[in-house]
């Protein structure tokens, strides 16, 4: 009994391990963004594709970004969340809810959520930035000035 035990927390440490090395592969390659339609101080993957879904609230500025390997359930990667914090922005966890994460800096709020496949930005209509320029900014060079 004890040998099947031990079998089995082997096991799982290994599927842990490879899950762990499978998701870090996956977002690897993220090495480059670019400021997002909305607000070109808000950073988004590089690879994200923009798609086009109707948003009703005359109020709120929307858009949808497609991206591989995104999840609800693990909300934003990790290499992201940081890239979002080196250009500026504070998350304020009082202010989350689920998939719901919120972002602010020099008073605007970004509000971001994941889905399966995708993620989603959007922000009062007021503090948007309106055909930002989407050029690319590698990971090397500083995020934009405050």
């Amino acid at each position: 009994m004890r040998g099947r035990s031990l079998r089995f927390i082997l096991f799982l440490m290994v599927a842990v391990t490879l899950s762990a090395l499978v998701y870090g592969y996956a977002f690897s390659n993220n090495n480059s963004f670019v400021g997002s339609s909305i607000d070109e101080q808000f950073p988004v993957p590089a690879e994200a594709r923009k798609s086009d879904v109707p948003f009703s609230n005359p109020g709120v500025v929307y858009v949808r970004y497609n991206m591989k390997g995104i999840e609800e359930k693990e909300s934003i990667p990790d290499f992201y969340a940081n890239e979002i914090r080196k250009w500026g922005w504070k998350e304020d966890k009082e202010e989350q809810v689920g998939a719901l994460r919120v972002f602010v800096k020099d008073g605007k709020t970004m509000n971001v959520t994941t889905h399966s496949g995708f993620f989603t930005l959007f922000t009062k209509k007021s503090t948007a930035v309106a055909g930002a320029p989407r050029a690319a900014v590698s990971k090397p060079q500083s995020p934009p000035k405050q």
